[in-house]
């Protein structure tokens, strides 16, 4: 796409059935696919898991007074000629919720993700996204948010559905603080805690898919516009999905899927991020042999609110530029 003005980005909601790959009771998922107005007919796509606690709207956050939309994730990869896909998983959001929310573990959702990726890949491929025509992205990128970059680890071990991953606000270090007694006995045990993913899900969540709440509260720093900021943070919250979130905070947990990526990563911590510090991914992401590190200066868990988060998604887009020239 040419340089210079801004480029215009259409919204287009989409309802995409994954029935066959979810569980009773749960087939639409809801989806938004933000494409540039003039883009070329073979973009790359990224799909855009939210972390736990929050639907897609995280990656279009709409903040009271910024009419340029420069809180948008979202918008700001498509306005770099490509396709974004942000998706809620099934229980979050608008997607339907499975008769049994017990049944939402990450393997389940994961793959209800994977088959989304396949349905809207197709759809595009055959022109029956309207209003667009054919389109065949040439690759496609999963980028994911905390436990939603879980969900995309877990995806790509388990179907192989991108080519490259981003992993923002995700280790397999876990929550050790917070975590009791028994709880604990299950770090770096990730067979044995699967055995008892469910039950102590119960036991420490009460619900399977209990209300959260998400705040800019030590995210940022000192700016005039919290108010404004929390205001589109409870707009992008929904209900946390317990079995993935207990897996989240266990240590180890997840890392047997994390061994089976081979893709390239790029994988960014914020400064104070809860989820750990860079240094401990090499180790985590061992079988990948293209892994790159970035660190938001000044950032907490949410990026997506930190004062420099453009720098975080320009990063980014270099990154998928880098590797796209290299194919």
């Amino acid at each position: 796409m040419s340089a210079g003005a801004p480029v215009a980005v259409r919204k287009i909601s989409l309802d995409i059935d994954a029935g066959h790959a979810a569980p009773n009771g749960c087939s639409r998922v809801a989806a938004d696919l933000f494409a540039p107005v003039g883009f070329d007919l073979d973009p790359l796509l990224w799909v855009c898991v939210p972390g736990g606690g929050l639907n897609r709207q995280y990656f279009d956050l709409e903040v009271t007074g910024d009419e340029d939309n420069t809180y948008s994730m979202a918008r700001a990869l498509a306005a770099g000629g490509n396709l974004v896909m942000t998706v809620d998983p099934p229980g979050v959001g608008e997607s339907d919720t499975p008769n049994d929310g017990y049944a939402l573990s990450p393997e389940c959702v994961s793959d209800v993700i994977a088959a989304v990726v396949e349905t809207l890949v197709a759809r595009l491929n055959r022109g029956k996204v309207a209003p667009m025509g054919t389109v065949a992205p040439r690759a496609v990128f999963g980028v994911g948010h905390s436990a939603g970059a879980l969900l995309v680890a877990y995806q790509q071990a388990r179907h192989g559905s991108y080519d490259a991953l981003g992993l923002l606000g995700f280790s397999a270090c876990g929550l050790p603080e917070v975590l009791n007694d028994e709880e604990r006995r299950y770090t770096d045990r990730p067979e044995e805690f699967a055995e008892v993913r469910a039950n102590l899900t119960r036991a420490r969540f009460g619900d399977a898919l209990p209300m959260w709440a998400n705040s800019s509260a030590g995210e940022s720093g000192a700016r005039s516009n919290t108010v404004e900021i929390d205001a589109a943070l409870a707009r992008a919250t929904s209900k946390l999905l317990a079995l993935v979130g207990m897996t989240a905070i266990v240590p180890g947990s997840v890392q047997p899927h994390l061994d089976r990526l081979r893709v390239p990563i790029f994988a960014a911590l914020g400064e104070r991020d809860l989820a750990g510090t860079l240094d401990v991914l090499p180790n985590q992401f061992a079988n990948c042999g293209d892994l790159t590190l970035f660190l938001l200066e000044g950032a907490g868990h949410i990026h997506n609110i930190a004062v420099n988060r453009r720098v975080l998604w320009r990063r980014l887009m270099r990154w998928a530029e880098c590797l796209q020239g290299q194919s």
